[in-house]
């Protein structure tokens, strides 16, 4: 079961080398860019969408833009170095108008973390405070993906998350940078050591930050039951993060 559900993910990451690279959308519309001030991080892109009036988008310094045009249309700029960049429509505004009053509107680019996932960050991570359970990673570099399996208890409500008492959830999919957004599973239905069919279904999401080769924080977002929230989380086995670093090492210095 895990590897088919892993197959589907890795194919799908095959046919997008952006799979985390965030969209956001602008509307043009009542002369005004909504909204006009938005922090986006290199490799993202903005979706331009004009909802009603004739204009177009314009970059202050002319390095891109698109020709005006009446509503509807939709116009995509991607953004592959930091800095601040101006737009304007040229048919009812000028370059560095004020954004506070002008169909004007600001884009800061922000570079991606410094820190990046790498092997190294493979074996056993827990929270101090709820010691008992944790989640173990398996990382794959050259796909970019990212296996956890956590282990946990059943929570305060009705039974809903598999069989009862203990519970095994994983969550896999790929990263990028020092994040993972994946999706969490449920597998229930097996007997120990014997082939009894087991039963895995989707039951919400998971944001995995790696602040460092020691520090990590789990982000989750549970359907049934409706659960939030976030956990802090270290190695098991201090001492066991010389080749995250190294790794990382080796990473920073091939950064340009």
């Amino acid at each position: 079961m895990i590897g088919q559900v892993r197959y589907v993910l890795m194919c799908c990451a095959l046919f997008s080398s952006a799979l985390f690279a965030a969209e956001i959308t602008v509307t043009l519309r009542n002369f005004e860019f909504v909204p006009n001030d938005i922090t986006i991080q290199v490799g993202d892109t903005v979706r331009f969408v004009n909802e009603g009036g004739f204009h177009d988008v314009l970059a202050d310094d002319g390095s891109f833009g698109n020709t005006a045009a009446s509503a509807p249309w939709e116009f995509t700029q991607t953004f592959d170095s930091a800095g601040e960049v101006l737009v304007h429509c040229s048919i009812h505004s000028s370059p560095g108008a004020s954004i506070d009053s002008n169909m004007n509107a600001r884009i800061t680019v922000e570079e991606g973390p410094s820190f990046t996932i790498n092997q190294g960050l493979s074996g056993a991570w827990f929270n101090f405070n709820t010691r008992g359970q944790g989640i173990l990673f398996d990382i794959e570099p050259g796909s970019q993906f990212i296996f956890g399996a956590i282990f946990t208890y059943e929570t305060a409500v009705a039974a809903k998350l598999g069989a009862p008492e203990h519970r095994w959830l994983t969550l896999q999919g790929n990263y990028q940078g020092n994040t993972a957004q994946v999706p969490i599973f449920v597998t229930s239905g097996g007997v120990f050591d014997q082939p009894v069919p087991t039963t895995t279904v989707p039951i919400g999401n998971a944001t995995v930050v790696f602040e460092s080769c020691t520090s990590a924080t789990l982000g989750y977002e549970l359907d049934d039951p409706p659960l939030s929230g976030s956990i802090a989380l270290q190695r098991v086995i201090p001492g066991t993060e010389a080749l995250c670093q190294q790794l990382e090492a080796a990473a920073a210095s091939n950064k340009p």
